[in-house]
């Protein structure tokens, strides 16, 4: 059965790029996956190089999948942002979250600091500099295929445990929690492209006892 996969990073990788007229760029990646992330990644990065001029990033997560008019699976992310960090507008963090679009990548946090060197670059070679410190750190990361996954609750009976184990690994739906009292109440994960079916198939085998 096919899972529905994104790209995104496994790891956090840092890399620089020589130096632009003086001026140093230091690339860091990181997957993120909340806003809380987000902010604990740049609060480091910014303590790390405290006395950087500048500390530009561009983010987005929380994968979503969409289908155009030609039937064909488009992902997105609920949420973006690209900031500039006291740059002029869109030399910085536009550039970067260019990037990060060209390579496809979702659920990830690129942030690029500069070390000033005297020398202006300029709108076109703020926007080059930044664009390619992005590139060079997220072709030095390790890049990997994952799912996008929903987790989900029910309640079901005792006697129906086989017949929800059968669905579960049937789907390959891992069981995050279970809680035993008069029935059972399970929270499951289970990839986004069998939900539909997989809820469906639970209904019809326990004669319409589970429903989600």
């Amino acid at each position: 059965m096919e899972k529905l996969l994104y790209k995104t990073v496994s790891t956090h990788s840092e890399f620089g790029i020589p130096k632009i007229k003086w001026s140093i760029f230091i690339g860091n990646i990181f997957h993120v996956e909340s806003k809380e992330e987000v902010e604990k990644y740049v609060a480091e990065i910014e303590k790390k190089y405290a006395d950087a001029s500048h500390a530009c990033y561009a983010y987005r997560y929380e994968v979503q999948m969409n289908y155009d008019i030609f039937n064909t699976a488009v992902y997105t992310c609920k949420y973006n942002k690209a900031h500039d960090a006291g740059e002029p507008v869109s030399t910085a963090g536009k550039p970067i979250m260019n990037m990060i679009e060209k390579h496809n990548l979702h659920n990830v946090l690129v942030i690029i600091t500069r070390y000033f060197g005297g020398t202006m670059l300029g709108v076109g070679g703020l926007i080059q500099a930044y664009g390619e410190a992005a590139k060079k750190v997220i072709e030095h990361a390790n890049i990997i295929e994952t799912e996008i996954i929903k987790t989900v609750k029910f309640r079901y009976a005792f006697d129906l445990v086989s017949t929800v184990r059968n669905v579960l690994n049937k789907y390959e739906a891992k069981i995050i929690e279970e809680k035993y009292d008069t029935d059972i109440a399970c929270e499951i994960s289970i990839n986004s492209w069998y939900l539909e079916t997989f809820k469906k198939e639970l209904f019809e085998n326990s004669k319409g006892q589970i429903g989600i």
